[in-house]
């Protein structure tokens, strides 16, 4: 049976005057714009919710939380749309309305109680429920004026859940008190769970929503940003919660910190360290045959496989495997921890792990492997074989970039690697030699003129955080005078914040007025950090850049993943443990 359903919800506020703002509108009304001053705390809320079920309500302060709960129990109207609800409600939003210092706890029981819509009767029949669910004994007759401001939280919540009820509201409050009667808390509501009671939640809680819930609506901005699964629910939470720590610059500066580490020094480069009761005996890089090389083309299917001896059983401990280009730029590092695996102990004897990678992303070029078996904490290692193991990926295109990223250009009839670019049409590709020292800058040209550059979500939307493994689009607005006649090749290059040449891709472009491309990274990999995108428009018969634009536009990523690195490459492990480990 469904017990509540809200049909488009809204509910719009009007904001405090400005006094300045009315001043000079003379002090008239009709001169005032009201429009200016209503915002919308809920819009286009759609919620069925069903007998019996556990709703938890997610959100940031000022999501529209608290007005959903309100409008729910009716003490809000709706703007617009329509809300049905069938059942009695009880609301545990604001506990102790109405209570008077001046008074005992006894009188306040009823003065509460008779707010909340008891019958005289009523609180007679539960009165001694109501005390010993509190928790209060003798101070229930003295003045409320005494009590601590978890008193009376504890006063006021077992008063309320003893209201009869189909329908239960809650904002918080189920955290009143200390750890005991938080505990005594929650058991009450998974007693009104038992009984089949429906509920909606409202908290911060993550943890409680997964445990607790049957479903889970995050709101955001006053709009359902998501309703489904609590576990799911939640993760985008947290990813929410991380898209706007990342804002801040000082979040920004150890991301990138995170991506280069361990890139600056090269001179330790082939040096093996640790404790050794584990030691790794051979390290072999395996291509898609299963074949031992030390080659691998462009975006084959490659596999780092490391055979290891136990000396000493230990346990809490993880795998770890990571690729470096030979200028020490971190391409990729994930480990078993990381990826959620554990394995509870290594027995003594003789074992493996082989990390496998799907497709290798990498541009042609020389890079080093790190393999080693770490502390669960990564504080120290049993084994660590650092930059060891040298492997050249090889190719015919090489433009200096680290990665070929998959992209399409919005005409494009398919997707493309970068990297993989049919370019014996165009006579040369961009030199970017030439902006070797122009970071930062940019070229104007009245003939070519950069209008904008903007990078777009899934929906289409002009975003700046974007999620490793979800779609970016980066939108090219320009104006080329007709006059000119001719082509140009319009280039687009990612690059990591601290200079380092990630991505690019070019396309053909044809004189006109105005013109507008975009660049399509269907689920695009680049881990967390501050990323800057550069354009410029490529003259092939002058071999230089008419206009550019380098290094100037930016966009931050962020993860569901904890791996360290510049491109998250698709993998899964393998392993093999000494007899008598699990």
């Amino acid at each position: 049976m469904q017990l509540i359903k809200l049909n488009n919800v809204g509910r719009k506020f009007h904001k405090y005057i400005n006094s300045e703002e009315f001043l000079e509108t003379k002090g008239n009304f009709k001169n005032f714009n009201l429009e200016s001053s209503e915002f919308w705390a809920l819009r286009n809320i759609y919620m069925n919710i069903n007998e019996g079920e556990i709703i938890g309500i997610i959100g940031r302060n000022g999501s529209g939380k608290s007005t959903l709960l309100n409008i729910i129990t009716g003490n809000l109207p709706v703007s617009e749309g329509e809300i049905t609800v069938t059942g009695k409600v009880s609301a545990l939003l604001t506990l102790g309305a109405g209570f008077q210092d001046e008074l005992t706890g006894k009188e306040n029981i009823y003065l509460n109680a008779t707010l909340l819509g008891f019958k005289k009767q009523d609180i007679e029949r539960r009165f001694m429920s109501i005390l010993e669910f509190s928790e209060l004994g003798d101070f229930i007759e003295a003045p409320l004026g005494t009590y601590s401001a978890g008193m009376k939280m504890r006063l006021g919540f077992s008063i309320a859940i003893h209201k009869d009820f189909d329908i239960l509201v809650t904002d918080e409050v189920i955290a009143v008190g200390d750890v005991y009667f938080q505990k005594k808390c929650l058991e009450k509501m998974v007693d009104f769970k038992r009984q089949g009671k429906t509920m909606l939640i409202a908290t911060q809680d993550l943890s409680m929503v997964e445990r607790f819930c049957d479903r889970a609506y995050l709101l955001e901005d006053g709009q359902i940003l998501f309703s489904g699964a609590p576990s799911e629910a939640a993760e985008k939470y947290r990813m929410l919660l991380n898209k706007k720590k990342v804002l801040s610059e000082t979040f920004r500066m150890n991301m990138v910190k995170e991506t280069k580490r361990w890139a600056s020094d090269l001179a330790e480069w082939g040096r093996r360290e640790g404790t050794k009761e584990v030691v790794i005996k051979e390290v072999v890089i395996l291509n898609k045959w299963g074949l031992k090389t030390n080659k691998i083309k462009f975006g084959e299917r490659i596999a780092v496989k490391a055979y290891f001896s136990v000396n000493e059983e230990i346990d809490n401990f993880h795998f770890g495997v990571a690729i470096f280009r030979e200028d020490g730029v971190y391409c990729y590092g994930p480990n078993t921890k990381f990826d959620g695996l554990s394995i509870e102990r290594l027995s003594k004897g003789d074992g493996y792990f082989e990390l496998n990678y799907k497709e290798l992303l990498l541009m042609p070029g020389t890079y080093y492997i790190s393999v080693a078996v770490w502390d669960s904490e990564e504080t120290f290692a049993y084994d660590y074989h650092k930059c060891k193991y040298k492997i050249e990926v090889v190719g015919a295109l090489v433009f200096g970039q680290l990665l070929s990223l998959p992209s399409m250009w919005n005409h494009s009839k398919s997707p493309n690697y970068s990297g993989q670019l049919k370019i014996d049409s165009y006579p040369t590709y961009p030199n970017l030699d030439y902006l070797a020292d122009k970071w930062g800058s940019q070229l104007k040209n009245d003939s070519i003129t950069l209008e904008s550059v903007k990078c777009l979500n899934n929906y289409g939307i002009e975003d700046s955080v974007f999620v490793t493994g979800r779609d970016m689009k980066i939108k090219v607005d320009f104006r080329i005078d007709k006059s000119l006649n001719k082509s140009f090749i319009l280039w687009l290059g990612i690059y990591r914040s601290d200079g380092i040449y990630c991505d690019g891709s070019i396309k053909e472009i044809t004189a006109k007025d105005i013109n507008s491309e975009i660049l399509i990274y269907p689920k695009l990999r680049l881990l967390p950090g501050g990323y800057k995108i550069s354009v410029g428009m490529w003259d092939l018969e002058k071999e230089i850049f008419l206009m550019y634009s380098h290094g100037i536009h930016s966009f931050n990523m962020i993860s569901e993943k904890r791996d360290h690195g510049t491109v998250y490459l698709e993998h899964h492990w393998n392993w093999k443990i000494p007899k008598g480990g699990k």
